[in-house]
């Protein structure tokens, strides 16, 4: 008899699956939020069970168990039997809906627990299966467990908030070990605050974008808790919302018409099209004027950036290259991008819907350039290409409008103009009349030394037009005499990693960089910088500008330094997103 063998080892395969690069707990119950939406649901509950569990010297509260439930139409014994199949489903040639991917159920559960069982019943008729890893690996199974008939599991169900329909799911996950946050109202908060952007349009109050439905956290003990998810949305259009003292209204407007791009793509070897709407909106002018310092203020900050939508879902959301999103006037509008499932492709969807792919901002004049005898010819044939040039075009016609209107506004208020906000503030001046005089040999005076005073000059002219976007090239000229005699001084960037700020050479002066990516800057910064009392931020950077001066007199242990800086920063944010 001829030997057959599997294609995945699935008691090998399983643990690799388990990294398959969901970025969160949230990220991965949503996917079963999205079996649940296809399901006809009208109520979603996430249920979080929790012990008291024994962690070194203390008892604390530990999440052991998610529970979803769902009051949709249910599974029949036949598609239960394939429901925890890696890469099977039943929607896997539809594109008319949120689901579609095969991989959806298994994968997100496997990434967050090590056993998850299902319950489907119709007509009040219960079925059950499960996969669970620790058996597959030990046992070498490479059948899915069978499906059995079953009693209501009661045990979960008494916890529910809705009352029990004659069909409905509830998925459980057990042994979780590689959840986010042990702690339920922590997990909740993490959850939350994705969970209510993503289904937005399920959350509001109509159909015209996403049926409508109710999804509700029920932290189950030491003491009960019930929570109802309410829409994030970064236009700020919809309602009800979660926007703090705006739950029932919109406080942002429609910012012009819906941009519609026609596409073209094969379906059945005939070339369809399919519409991509872009949406926009700017903030009403009584809400900017309260300022990103103000709780309103720090909940569109949460919201700064483009959110990519797919059948009433939000499958990314960022900068994408688009704007910098550092300026506090970047929080004052919104754009939406719509598409449909037959685009999936063209937008490089992954298979976990968790982000769209090779859809960045593209400089049409710059391409233009860099391709001066072909950029017709490489247009032509890049059905990708036209989209992120028109996806581009059409973003960089509103961002230069709305950016006016809300520049405009801005003018005369306490934050003062591009210009005003670039010269040396309170603390700089106080570091730099400290420092004046001094002798000491450093990086920063040893590097200005080689340089002509037109070179400084045109580095600190550099430097602000690219942490800046609303100065002007004449605003810059003007301000940077002002930097080049300055010893010390702070610019703000962002980028990955631990460190939380670093040291940089601009024309001879040591620039304190912060990096706005690090929780630091959200957690402590920002916060202080916004608060009522301006002496906790001058403390604050004369403490920065102590270790940046350490740094640049000692240049010669440079090395050592960072990696200090590289350590401290690495254990900051570890505590900070505890």
């Amino acid at each position: 008899m001829e030997q057959t063998t599997a294609i995945i080892p699935a008691h090998t395969a399983i643990t690799t699956f388990r990294d398959a690069g969901y970025k969160n707990t949230a990220a991965a119950v949503s996917e079963l939020i999205d079996n649940a939406i296809e399901a006809e649901a009208t109520d979603i509950e996430i249920l979080v069970f929790q012990e008291m569990v024994q962690h070194a010297q203390r008892t604390v509260p530990t999440v052991t168990k998610i529970a979803v439930y769902d009051n949709g139409v249910g599974m029949s014994p036949e598609v239960l039997s394939i429901c925890l199949q890696f890469g099977n489903g039943t929607r896997l040639t539809s594109r008319r809906g949120i689901g579609r991917f095969g991989i959806g159920l298994p994968q997100a559960s496997v990434s967050q627990c090590k056993r998850v069982d299902v319950y489907s019943w119709q007509q009040n008729v219960c079925h059950h299966t499960y996969l669970d890893i620790d058996e597959v690996v030990q046992e070498k199974r490479q059948d899915v467990s069978p499906v059995e008939k079953c009693p209501m599991p009661e045990q979960f169900l008494r916890e529910i908030i809705t009352p029990r329909k004659d069909s409905g799911t509830l998925i459980v996950w057990s042994n979780c070990d590689r959840l986010d946050f042990a702690r339920a109202k922590t997990l909740y908060n993490r959850m939350s605050n994705q969970l209510c952007r993503v289904y937005r349009h399920h959350l509001d109050a109509d159909n015209d974008y996403g049926n409508q439905c109710k999804i509700s956290v029920v932290v189950t003990a030491p003491e009960r808790d019930v929570y109802s998810l309410q829409a994030n949305d970064p236009l700020y259009l919809l309602t009800p919302n979660n926007v703090p003292g705006h739950n029932n209204e919109a406080t942002n407007t429609a910012y012009g018409e819906v941009h519609t791009i026609p596409v073209s793509y094969s379906k059945n070897s005939k070339t369809e099209v399919s519409n991509v709407e872009m949406r926009f909106s700017i903030a009403k002018p009584e809400i900017q004027a309260l300022g990103g310092g103000s709780t309103l203020g720090h909940h569109y900050r949460d919201n700064t950036g483009i959110s990519f939508m797919r059948a009433g879902r939000e499958i990314d959301f960022g900068t994408f290259g688009y704007f910098n999103p550092r300026e506090e006037r970047q929080r004052w509008w919104g754009c939406e991008i719509r598409f449909s499932p037959e685009l999936d492709e063209l937008f490089g969807v992954t298979n976990n819907k968790q982000s769209v792919r090779g859809i960045d901002y593209i400089d049409w004049q710059q391409f233009k350039d860099e391709h001066p005898d072909e950029w017709e010819q490489e247009v032509a044939g890049n059905d990708k290409l036209k989209l992120r040039i028109e996806l581009s075009r059409t973003f960089k016609g509103f961002h230069t409008t709305v950016q006016k209107t809300i520049n405009d506004r801005h003018k005369g208020s306490r934050g003062g103009s591009a210009s005003e906000k670039a010269k040396p503030d309170r603390s700089t001046n106080i570091a730099n009349d400290v420092l004046r005089g001094t002798r000491t040999p450093t990086k920063s005076s040893t590097e200005g030394q080689t340089k002509s005073e037109d070179e400084r000059k045109q580095e600190w002219v550099k430097r602000l037009l690219e942490g800046n976007p609303n100065l002007t090239e004449e605003e810059a000229t003007a301000t940077a005499p002002l930097k080049t005699p300055l010893k010390i001084e702070k610019d703000f960037r962002s980028w990955p990693g631990g460190t939380f700020f670093t040291m940089e050479v601009t024309g001879s002066t040591a620039v304190l960089v912060i990096n706005q990516q690090h929780p630091f800057y959200v957690e402590v910064y920002e916060r202080l910088l916004e608060s009522e009392d301006p002496n906790a931020i001058e403390a604050l950077d004369l403490l920065l500008y102590g270790y940046v001066r350490m740094q640049d007199e000692r240049y010669s242990q440079a090395e050592l330094l960072d990696s200090i800086a590289e350590d401290w920063g690495r254990h900051v944010k570890d505590f900070l997103i505890e």
